[in-house]
């Protein structure tokens, strides 16, 4: 707990609001890189903070259920999964700058006001995150086959998962260009494709990075 208190004397600019409705669309946010930041969910406590391993640490408020996220890495972007404790999950893509500490609030779609109000995610989005942490976590029938994707980059099949209907397929993505190059995960939805995560949205020349497509399943 000594990151937490430490970090409460910090002085934070103003809150970030964010509303998100679907757990398979990130919202995007900004932290600040060598300060922590401080997450909230409106009206909820925060359970679970899921993430790529070695990007970030975080630190629990047990009694208030909010969260101080620091980042541990050089890169400009991250994803990070937050699960609420109704079950709710919200996905955020964060942008990572030399800024003071930043305080992120999460709210349900404006659309949608009467989600914050804990009802849970609908069952098919339980599934479809369930999935790509299964992913994630290196479940699922080994593959090796190369796909073509576009120019520069290798964009190989390593491994499938299947979950009540769901097809999950894990790729290895890595960049032979010699430039760098961004990626956004809404280049790879498809027809039946239900949700996209990858870990690294920026590489440099060389670099490589998982990605997870979860789809309807036959």
């Amino acid at each position: 707990m000594a990151l937490a208190l430490l970090a409460s004397s910090f002085q934070a600019g103003a809150a970030q609001i964010l509303f998100q409705g679907s757990p398979t669309e990130s919202t995007t946010a900004t932290v600040s890189r060598n300060e922590p930041t401080l997450l909230k969910v409106d009206g909820r406590k925060i359970k679970r903070i899921y993430g790529t391993e070695g990007m970030f640490t975080v630190t629990p408020e047990q009694d208030t259920g909010v969260a101080w996220l620091k980042p541990t890495t050089d890169k400009p972007l991250m994803s990070i999964f937050i699960t609420d404790d109704t079950g709710q999950h919200y996905k955020l893509l964060l942008k990572v700058e030399d800024i003071p500490a930043e305080t992120i609030i999460i709210r349900g779609s404006k659309g949608n006001a009467h989600q914050s109000s804990g009802i849970k995610n609908e069952p098919r989005n339980e599934e479809i995150l369930s999935a790509i942490m299964a992913l994630h976590d290196g479940e699922g029938d080994p593959k090796s086959e190369l796909i073509p994707l576009w120019k520069g980059v290798r964009f190989e099949l390593v491994r499938t998962f299947d979950l009540r209907g769901l097809r999950g397929e894990a790729y290895l993505l890595t960049n032979t260009s010699d430039k760098q190059v961004v990626m956004d995960e809404r280049d790879l939805y498809r027809d039946g494709v239900q949700a996209v995560s990858i870990e690294k949205l920026v590489l440099e020349a060389g670099d490589s990075t998982a990605v997870f497509v979860i789809s309807e399943g036959e």
